[in-house]
C-alpha cells in the first residue's frame, strides 16, 4: 500500500484510545458512571449491560472514524479529489451508510441506558499527507484497506457481547461493512486499480509478507472481491494498533 506509514501508538495514545472507547487500558468501563472494576459485586446482568456498552462504544468510534473518512470525499475538504463518477457515487454511499451505523449504535447504547461515546478528532494525514497526492484510486486503495478492518474488529468483539439484540444488531453491520469490502475491490478491479483480484486472504489488509504488521505502509490493498470463506478476528489491541495514529483526542 504506497500511502505514509503511521507510527505505532505510543502506549499513552493506547491509553488514550481505549479511554475514547469507553475502555481503559486496565480493562474498566466507564459509561455513564459504571466501571467494571467496581461491579464485582453487583449482579450479571448488570455486569452483562456494562460489557455491552463498552463494546458498542468501541464500535462507535469505529463507526464515526468511517463516517469522517468517507464524508470527506463526499461533500469536505477532499470532495474535490474525486473526477471519476462512479467513485464519487459509491463515496457517497458509503458515507450516508456509515452516518446511519453511527446513529443506529448510538440509539442502542441509548436504550441500555448508556451515554455514547463522542466523536474524537481524526487526522488522516498520516494515510494522505498534505493530500495533494490524492485522486479516486488513492481513494479506493485507503478504502480497501480501512473497511476489512471493521469487518474483523466486529469479529473480535463478537464472543464478548452478552444481549442477542446487540449481537444481532452488530451483526447486521458487520455484513454491510463485508459489503463494502466486496463493492470497493469490484470498483478497483473494473477501473483496473486492483493488480491481485484473484488473491485470497483472511488478513486484509495486512499483507502475507507482514501479516501481524500495523502500519498502513505494510498493507496490501489488492485481493479478491471475494477474499476468504473466513475471516480472521482482530482482538480491540491490535485494531488500536492500526487506528491509533488517526485519533489525535
Amino acid at each position: 500500500m504506497t500511502t505514509e506509514t503511521p507510527s505505532v501508538p505510543t502506549p499513552n495514545a493506547r491509553r488514550s484510545f481505549l479511554k475514547t472507547a469507553g475502555l481503559t487500558a486496565a480493562g474498566a468501563v466507564a459509561l455513564g458512571g459504571l466501571n467494571l472494576s467496581a461491579l464485582a459485586a453487583t449482579s450479571p446482568a448488570t455486569k452483562s449491560v456494562a460489557q455491552d456498552l463498552a463494546i458498542l462504544n468501541y464500535a462507535l468510534t469505529l463507526e464515526y472514524l468511517e463516517t469522517e473518512f468517507y464524508t470527506a470525499f463526499d461533500t469536505g475538504a477532499l470532495a474535490g479529489k474525486l473526477t471519476n463518477l462512479r467513485v464519487k457515487e459509491y463515496a457517497k454511499q458509503l458515507a450516508s451508510h456509515e452516518r446511519a451505523h453511527v446513529d443506529g449504535l448510538a440509539a442502542t447504547i441509548r436504550s441500555l441506558g448508556g451515554t455514547p461515546v463522542a466523536k474524537p478528532t481524526f487526522d488522516f494525514s498520516p494515510l494522505i499527507g498534505d493530500g495533494s497526492g490524492v485522486n479516486d484510486q488513492v481513494f479506493l486503495q485507503l478504502a480497501a484497506s480501512i473497511e476489512p478492518v471493521g469487518v474483523r474488529a466486529y469479529l473480535g468483539q463478537a464472543p464478548s457481547v452478552q444481549n442477542g439484540a446487540v449481537l444481532t444488531a452488530a451483526a447486521s453491520i458487520l455484513a454491510v461493512e463485508a459489503n463494502h469490502v466486496s463493492g470497493i475491490q469490484e470498483l478497483r478491479v473494473y477501473l483496473g486499480y486492483n493488480t491481485a483480484p484473484t488473491r485470497q486472504t483472511s488478513i486484509a489488509p495486512q499483507s502475507d509478507a507482514k501479516p501481524t504488521s500495523p502500519s498502513a505502509g505494510d498493507f496490501d490493498a489488492n485481493y479478491s472481491p471475494s477474499p476468504t470463506a473466513l475471516w480472521t478476528p482482530l482482538t480491540m489491541e491490535e485494531v488500536l494498533a492500526i487506528v491509533g495514529p488517526l485519533i489525535k483526542a
